[in-house]
């Protein structure tokens, strides 16, 4: 799974952008995505916030293939 260090609290997954209270957090969180599904990280690395990386795009400017 591609991800992408935004800042030191962010990751960006896909077309998500976690944020979370620490960069030692983000640093974990990172490293479970690059082994293993998200949705698992998600649960265990629980984030502040989360966005869309591309919030002002129209919804079908990124079609899922």
């Amino acid at each position: 799974m591609a991800n992408i260090r935004v800042s030191p609290t962010e990751v960006q997954v896909n077309d998500i952008i976690y944020t979370f209270e620490s960069a030692g957090v983000a640093d974990d969180f990172e490293a479970c995505v690059a082994t293993v599904d998200v949705s698992h990280c998600e649960q265990k690395y629980l984030s502040v916030d989360r966005r869309a990386a591309h919030p002002l795009a129209p919804p079908d400017e990124f079609p899922v293939d």
